[in-house]
């Protein structure tokens, strides 16, 4: 301001072309870096879109796997990065062009006051001199205007950086809906395991030996106390791992010989700690296949989804949040339970998959899939006595082997089985859970 009192007091008509010109590259910027505040919005958004995404891809990488889905997770990741990649072109095409009449502005204001300095100098009205002291204290001005000009786009950048960041820190506590319950899918396939054994890298064996024969359509409990090595086994059959020794086959087909795409057509896996996209319910369970819409509430229905669905603001198309977070835990449980079911597995492994939902209910889920129409063989980890004794047979593994096979009232006679059931019925009655029945 006191650069313009001065090249007004040399002489005011060229105070006032410096004034409105400078006056225009400030304006320039403030109106560049405001009209652009909603696409850095968007910048700002996308970018958490591919952050999300890469997240939930990462995070849910055993999900994904299990189910086959490498191809859509990597479409959905290319999807958001492009968009995100379109939205940057485009602010910084903007933004360049909003820049270079920033810098283009100052000197065009000193052309202008040379121009007209030049018809001042000849009407006598200045001097040479006292022209090329105002062109000279214009020239001083364009740097800290230009400085000045970052600042306003810098304020604005931020202020949709913290637009978002609000967002966060406003938001409500998340409303969990309500109780739940379960409901209502062929020959399963012939599972068996053949001297496998199984170490995680660098750690000792965790399954030595393994040998199991499962027929088809047969449901099979996996029982055996903390470490035994049930998950782990789980895990081999639906070929999140592969045995360091032995086969795993299905209808006499090795796991490995299965085509990548092909695998998860035959088995689903569904484990204890339920991962689940922020998308609706139907996104989560269809997780981008087509079914029909009967076989889609059919697996709702088993899994028992159907019995939350009108609390939700939505129906089935309600958006769950990050990781299932607007679902209380065994809804998440049943979500995931429903998107195995939907694809109609021949071998259904579930680790502990119910573990969240009241015991009578996991009863209810665990009958239904057994009297349903669905062409599976049921491999569960169970830890629940109501549980066990749904199974046709029972598996009770000790330290990585398998020290039992067969019928539940069978396996009593081993002294480790009958102490394990006695533990849990003992933890039901702790947590105030209905035990249905003692050894």
């Amino acid at each position: 301001m006191a650069t313009i009192v001065l090249v007004a007091i040399i002489d005011p008509l060229l105070g006032l072309v410096a004034l409105v010109g400078l006056t225009v590259v400030v304006g320039v910027d403030v109106f560049g870096a405001f009209s652009m505040f909603d696409d850095f919005e968007a910048s700002q958004s996308l970018r958490g879109e591919v952050g999300r995404v890469a997240h939930e891809s990462f995070d849910g990488a055993l999900t994904v796997k299990a189910l086959g889905r490498e191809r859509t997770e990597e479409e959905r990741f290319r999807r958001a990065a492009d968009r995100l990649r379109d939205k940057l072109i485009e602010v910084g095409v903007r933004f360049a062009s909003f820049r270079a009449w920033v810098e283009a502005l100052p000197a065009l204001v000193t052309l202008a006051i040379l121009v007209l300095g030049a018809f001042r100098v000849a009407a006598g009205a200045v001097t040479p001199g006292q022209l090329v002291t105002v062109a000279y204290l214009v020239t001083l001005m364009a740097f800290p205007l230009q400085l000045l000009g970052f600042v306003i786009w810098e304020m604005a950048h931020s202020q949709a950086a913290w637009t978002r960041v609000q967002e966060v820190l406003d938001a409500g506590e998340v409303v969990e809906h309500g109780p739940i319950v379960a409901a209502d899918v062929e020959e399963g396939t012939a599972l068996r395991s053949d001297a496998v054994t199984f170490a995680y890298p660098g750690g000792p064996p965790v399954l030595t030996d393994v040998r199991l024969h499962v027929e088809p359509g047969t449901t099979v409990a996996l029982v055996g106390p903390t470490g035994s090595g049930k998950s782990t086994l789980a895990m081999l059959f639906a070929r999140l791992w592969d045995p360091v020794d032995g086969t795993i086959t299905l209808d006499g087909r090795d796991v490995r010989s299965f085509a990548r795409s092909e695998l998860p057509r035959e088995v689903a896996y569904v484990a204890q700690d339920a991962f689940l996209f922020d998308d609706t319910v139907r996104g989560n369970i269809l997780l981008g296949i087509d079914a029909p819409e009967g076989e889609f509430l059919a697996a709702a229905r088993l899994a028992g989804v159907d019995r939350f669905i009108p609390e939700l603001p939505a129906g089935y198309g309600t958006r769950i949040g990050e990781r299932g977070t607007a679902l209380s835990g065994g809804q998440r449980q049943r979500v995931a339970l429903a998107r195995a079911l939907v694809r109609r597995p021949r071998l259904l492994v579930l680790d502990d998959a119910t573990s969240a939902v009241d015991p009578s209910v996991e009863a209810q889920i665990l009958r239904r899939l057994k009297g349903s129409e669905l062409p599976s063989t049921i491999v569960l980890v169970a830890y629940r006595r109501s549980s066990i004794l749904l199974a046709d047979e029972v598996v009770f593994i000790d330290e990585g082997r398998i020290a039992g096979h067969g019928s539940h009232t069978e396996l009593l006679d081993i002294p480790g089985y009958r102490r394990l059931l006695e533990a849990y019925a003992e933890d039901a009655d702790a947590r105030g859970e209905v035990s249905d029945a003692r050894a």
